[in-house]
C-alpha cells in the first residue's frame, strides 16, 4: 500500500490529522493510544458538517484503509468498513504509520537531564509552545528551573513575573506559561508574592453611583464626557479581569486618581447602584459574573442597551485574531461589539442606570447552565 498523504481527499486528510494528533497526545503521556469505533469517527465528521450521513462518513475511513494509514485490529478488512454490512469495527493507525510518527516526534533530549515526570511534561510542551525552541534554549530553560527551585524559599519573596525574568531567559512570562513544568521541578507557583493591582479611578467628592469600566479607552471617554462629576468611575490598567482580582484582594490594591479626592476601595464598593460596562461578547459577561461574586448588588449598565440593539441590527464583528477576540469560549458562533462603539452623548444620558441580566443576548453568555 502507498501511504501518500497527497492522495487523500480533504475530508480523509482532516480525519487522519485528527487521529495523529490524538496519538501524539497519548504518546507524550506514555499512555496507550485509544482505538475508535468506525461509527464514532463517522459521527464526529457528521457533527462537524463535513458529511451528510453516517454512511457517507465511512468513505474517508475506507480511503484511509486503502492507503495504509489505518487498520482493523479485529480483522475484516475493507468489507468490515463498508456501510452496507452493518458492522462497527475498531479502527487504529497502522503499525507502520505509528512507526513513522514515532520517528518524526520530538522528544526531550537526554542532555536536559530530566526526571521521568519532568520528561513526560517536557515532551507535551514540545508538541506545543516548546516546539520551535532550539536545544540550547531548552537547556537554559531547564537549568533556570533547577536554579529557581534550589533558591527556594527565598525566591517566593519575588513576584512570579520577577522570578521568571531573573531565572528563565529574561522572560517574565515563561513561569506562567509552563505551570506544570514548574511543579515538576518542585516550584510552587502559588507561593510567589502577589503583585500590587493598580486601579484607575476618577470620582467627585460625593458620587451618586459606581461604574466599573472594562477598557481604559472607554474610561477616558467617560471622563471626557464629564461623567466623573457625578459618578465614581473605576478602571484597571490592561485586561479588565484585574478588576475582579482587585476585589478578591483589596489589601493589594492601589487606587490612582488625578489629584482629586481619592476614596478608598471599600468606600467605592459601598456606593449605591454599582454597575458594569464592558465589551458585548462572551468574555465581557464572564468578567461581569466574576465581579458580581464580590459585589452581589452589581448590575449591567444601561450603556449596554444601545449596544445590544446595534448588534441585533447587524453591527458586530467576528471573534477572531484580527479583532483580538480569538480564543473566547463560543467564539466559533458568537460575535462581538466593543464598548468604544458608543458616542459621547449616549454615555452621558445612560450612565448610572442599569438593565436586567436577562437583556444580555443568550448566545453571548459563557454560562455553564446554558451548555
Amino acid at each position: 500500500m502507498n501511504r501518500d498523504r497527497q492522495m487523500l481527499n480533504p475530508v480523509a486528510l482532516a480525519l487522519l490529522e485528527d487521529l495523529e494528533s490524538t496519538w501524539r497526545k497519548t504518546a507524550r503521556l506514555e499512555q496507550t493510544p485509544p482505538r475508535n469505533k468506525a461509527d464514532t469517527l463517522a459521527k464526529r465528521l457528521l457533527r462537524e458538517n463535513v458529511c451528510r450521513s453516517l454512511r457517507e462518513g465511512r468513505q474517508p475511513l475506507i480511503e484511509l484503509y486503502r492507503c495504509g494509514f489505518i487498520s482493523l485490529p479485529q480483522g475484516g478488512g475493507e468489507t468490515a468498513l463498508s456501510p452496507l454490512n452493518g458492522l462497527n469495527p475498531l479502527v487504529c493507525l497502522t503499525e507502520a504509520h505509528v512507526a513513522d510518527l514515532q520517528d518524526a516526534m520530538e522528544a526531550a533530549d537526554p542532555a536536559l537531564w530530566l526526571t521521568g515526570e519532568q520528561r513526560r511534561i517536557w515532551n507535551r510542551a514540545l508538541d506545543g509552545p516548546l516546539g520551535d525552541w532550539s536545544l540550547e534554549e531548552q537547556r537554559r530553560l531547564s537549568e533556570g528551573l533547577r536554579r529557581l527551585a534550589s533558591d527556594a524559599p527565598e525566591i517566593y519573596e519575588l513576584t512570579a513575573f520577577q522570578a521568571s525574568a531573573r531565572y528563565l531567559l529574561g522572560s517574565s512570562k515563561l513561569l506562567g506559561s509552563f505551570p506544570l513544568l514548574a511543579r515538576a521541578f518542585g516550584i510552587d507557583t502559588n507561593r510567589f508574592a502577589r503583585p500590587v493591582v493598580r486601579v484607575l479611578i476618577s470620582s467627585p467628592d460625593n458620587p451618586d453611583s459606581l461604574l466599573l469600566i472594562e477598557n481604559p479607552q472607554s474610561f477616558d471617554q467617560a471622563c471626557r464626557c464629564g461623567l466623573d462629576r457625578r459618578v465614581a468611575l473605576v478602571c484597571s490598567f490592561g485586561y479588565g479581569l484585574s478588576l475582579a482580582e482587585a476585589l478578591d484582594r483589596p489589601d493589594d490594591v492601589r487606587l490612582i486618581g488625578d489629584g482629586q479626592s481619592t476614596p478608598g476601595l471599600s468606600d467605592l464598593l459601598a456606593l449605591p447602584q454599582p454597575s458594569y460596562w464592558g465589551d458585548l461578547d462572551p468574555e465581557g459577561f464572564r468578567i461581569y459574573r466574576r465581579l458580581k461574586h464580590s459585589i452581589p448588588e452589581l448590575a449591567l449598565s444601561a450603556l449596554y442597551d444601545p449596544m445590544i440593539d446595534a448588534m441585533a441590527a447587524g453591527v458586530s464583528h467576528p471573534l477572531s485574531q484580527a479583532t483580538g477576540k480569538r480564543g473566547q469560549v463560543g467564539a466559533e458562533k458568537a460575535r462581538g461589539l466593543d464598548q468604544e462603539y458608543l458616542e459621547d452623548g449616549v454615555i452621558g444620558v445612560l450612565a448610572g442606570q442599569t438593565i436586567l441580566d436577562a437583556r444580555w443576548p443568550g448566545h453571548l453568555r459563557d454560562d455553564p447552565e446554558r451548555r
